[in-house]
Formats: structure tokens, sequence, C-alpha cells
């Protein structure tokens, strides 16, 4: 009987040790994925659109004053891990310059300045058209509430008119001549 009780103390032990082990290794996993989203550029803050729009029109307000007096805002969302993103970023610059006058148009991501400008310096690009918003990760939870989605997915196209009207939402990269010309008639087709 002796040995029963200590066989039964024994095992209580080892399965006792191990679903500590277990609930540790969870809570790491977890730690990890969030972590992971947020350094991915996932994570979703609970800031609405109107206050993500004010943040966006007082940021271009301060940086690029006579930007923030357009009627519209061409935004694309961007980050530094997409490759269609920053694919179609020189393609886009040079389409603009044939398009409305009336339009900003903004690359903006939730990145810091830093990681951004050093996106942009290694692929050398000297854009003409578009200027960056960096810092703006709750423009950008502001827009995915609004849009009711739960994972950020690059690119995000917005059309904005200077009310914080929502015009136009889409994503993904254009690529094609044929969604060149839907781009410049989307432009072309604000009223």
């Amino acid at each position: 009987m002796k040995y029963f009780i200590w066989i039964a103390i024994i095992i209580s032990i080892v399965a006792n040790a191990y679903f500590i082990y277990d609930e540790k290794c969870v809570k790491e996993k977890e730690e990890f994925g969030k972590l992971f989203t947020k350094a991915m550029g996932g994570e979703i803050t609970t800031t609405t659109w109107k206050e993500g729009y004010k943040i966006f029109k007082q940021k271009l307000k301060t940086a690029h004053p006579k930007l923030a007096t357009k009627k519209y805002y061409y935004i694309n969302i961007w980050t530094n891990w997409c490759g269609p993103c920053i694919k179609e970023m020189p393609w886009l610059d040079s389409l603009v310059s044939n398009l409305r006058q009336d339009v900003a148009y903004i690359f903006v991501s939730d990145l810091t300045n830093k990681a951004a400008s050093e996106c942009i310096k290694r692929k050398k690009y000297q854009l003409k058209n578009f200027i960056f918003l960096n810092d703006m990760g709750d423009f950008v939870s502001g827009i995915c509430n609004e849009q009711g989605i739960k994972n950020k997915s690059y690119p995000m196209v917005l059309i904005v008119n200077n009310k914080g009207e929502v015009i136009h939402y889409s994503n993904g990269a254009y690529e094609n001549t044929k969604e060149a010309a839907e781009f410049a008639t989307l432009i072309n087709n604000l009223k």
C-alpha cells in the first residue's frame, strides 16, 4: 500500500509539472504571436475613423500645409515588407502627373520615419508627386475599424474628400495597364 501512495504522489507531481510547463508554453506562444503581429504592422487599435482622420489631417497640415487644402486625398497605405506595395510606388508616381490637380497623393504607413525612409532609400526611388506620412498606426487602425477589417492587408487604397468621407476603399496593388486605366478613371471621375 505504501508503494501505491508514493507512485500516486510521483504521478501527481509529474502531471502537475507537465501542466505548469504546458501553460507556460501556451503563454509564451501567445506573447510571441502578439509581438509578431505588432512587428508586422498587424495590430489594430480601437481608434475610430473620425479620430484617425483627425490625426491624418493634423499631420498633413503640419508637414504639407498646401496639400491639406486639396479637395481629395488619394491615400495608399503600405508597409516595408509588402513587395507589391513597394513595386507600385514609382509606377503610381508617374501616372498621377497627368491626373487631376485637386488631389493630394499620399503614401501612408504605420512604420517609423526611419524604417520607411530606409526602405525607400534602398530602392533609390525619387518620387515627385507623392508625399509620405509615417507613424500613422492610429490612422491605419481607424480605416480598418471603419471598414470592419480584422487584419491589415497591404496595400490599402483610399480616396477621401476633405470632409473625411471615404469615397473609395480597396485592397491590392495596381499591376497592369488595364488597372492603370481604372485608376486614372477613378481619379478623373471624382465630382
